[in-house]
């Protein structure tokens, strides 16, 4: 009786042992997992990225038949849409990669990218077994902000000048912008502005807000070409990520331009006689002018103006130039005084052109006013009278003799 229950026993605990064995390996030949990474944090709608899938066999086993599907939703697609896999040996594991897009119209949030595996462990004819897991998606829409439509309510802006400076900060991203702030960087030194930073708050997509600063001019600034630079700092909607930039806006300086034009000298003249005259141009503005040129138009009382256009160049303020033309009074013009029109062409610094009308006045004498219209020069004439008076003291001392 005693040997009996002892052999029950025993014959129990080898049961008991056998069938935990049995559990063990039934757990190990199971073992089969599909884990994924993916290259990027996040995705933006309209964007991609790659998700690495690591099959990992850790069975006694070969594995055969490894079918994988993929179910997608949200605006999200994969590529390929499925993939298959012949077998994957014993304790090793295999790679897929795989190129995950958002649609443009993707929403922001989490989504869930179901993965689908069907396997066979041990051979082609055993039982299939089936695996499915989620990996996490983020889309994350980010906004992307431009400065444009820059206007100034003054012009032409000048040094010392008081003026508004306004522009337009645009969404060109596909998520809101979150607590926009807008400030100008003083450090160039041209410029003041009575705020240094503006706070905008939210800007939708594809929306816009204005911002305006009001600028005082340095007083001793140059004339030329600045820019200003516009810093942006804003969040995404989430407030998750913070994004800063700098826009520049161009702002022009000018000085004024004060071109007279003045007959300096002239011939005297008469009907159907020839001579010259000295036009003087003075830059009494503040700019230079540059490429000038200065134009005699045709009229009837002139004829033969030799040249009628004469290209000076660049005139600094506070300068000036003369310039020599040779003309012919026409035939029976009556004397008096007439009007003659000059035109100027010429650019500013920043390359825009100019053209001005000016008028001389052109006294044309009466054809006997000249006399028989030959003159001697000064030097000539002081030989003649020189010569006259040693002709007279030579004359007074023979008489005296």
């Amino acid at each position: 009786m005693r040997k009996n229950t002892l052999l029950l026993a025993s014959s129990a605990v080898i049961i008991l042992a056998a069938l935990a064995c049995a559990s063990q390996t039934s757990a190990a030949t199971d073992s089969f997992n599909v884990s994924g990474t993916l290259l990027d944090d996040y995705i933006r709608p309209g964007g991609e990225t790659t998700l690495v899938l690591d099959l990992q066999n850790s069975t006694p086993s070969k594995i055969y038949y490894i079918d994988l599907s993929f179910s997608t939703g949200q605006g999200i697609t994969v590529t390929p849409s499925e993939y298959s896999i012949d077998n994957i040996a014993s304790m090793t594991s295999q790679s897929v990669a795989l190129k995950i897009s958002a649609s443009e119209n993707a929403p922001a949030g989490t989504i869930y990218f179901e993965i689908t595996a069907k396997y066979r462990v041990g051979g082609y004819n055993e039982k299939e077994n089936e695996l499915t897991v989620w990996i996490p998606i983020v889309v994350r829409s980010a906004p992307f902000l431009k400065v444009e439509g820059v206007e100034y309510d003054v012009s032409p802006i000048e040094p010392g000048s008081d003026v508004t400076i306004s522009f337009d900060v645009r969404n060109y991203g596909d998520g809101l912008a979150k607590d926009l702030i807008v400030s100008l960087d003083q450090t160039a030194g041209f410029f003041n502005t009575d705020l240094s930073e503006k706070y905008v708050g939210n800007v939708p997509v594809s929306g816009s807000s204005t911002i305006s600063f009001n600028l005082a001019i340095n007083q001793d600034l140059s004339i030329g070409s600045y820019t200003i630079p516009i810093m942006l700092s804003y969040k995404d909607e989430a407030r998750k990520e913070t994004f800063s930039g700098t826009e520049y806006a161009g702002i022009k300086v000018y000085g004024n331009i004060n071109l007279i034009t003045t007959l300096d000298s002239q011939d005297d003249v008469a009907s159907g006689k020839g001579g010259e005259m000295e036009i003087k141009i003075a830059n009494a503005g503040t700019m230079e002018v540059q490429f000038l040129q200065l134009n005699v138009l045709e009229t009837s009382v002139l004829e033969d103006v030799i040249p009628s256009s004469i290209y000076i160049g660049s005139l600094k303020s506070d300068d000036y130039d003369t310039e020599r033309i040779a003309f012919k009074v026409s035939e029976n013009i009556p004397s008096g005084t007439y009007p003659i029109s000059l035109q100027l062409v010429y650019k500013d610094p920043f390359g825009k052109e100019f053209t001005e009308s000016k008028t001389i006045d052109l006294k044309v004498l009466p054809v006997g006013g000249l006399g028989n219209g030959f003159e001697l020069p000064l030097w000539q004439i002081a030989l003649i009278v020189a010569a006259a008076v040693l002709i007279v003291c030579y004359a007074l001392r023979k008489r005296r003799k």
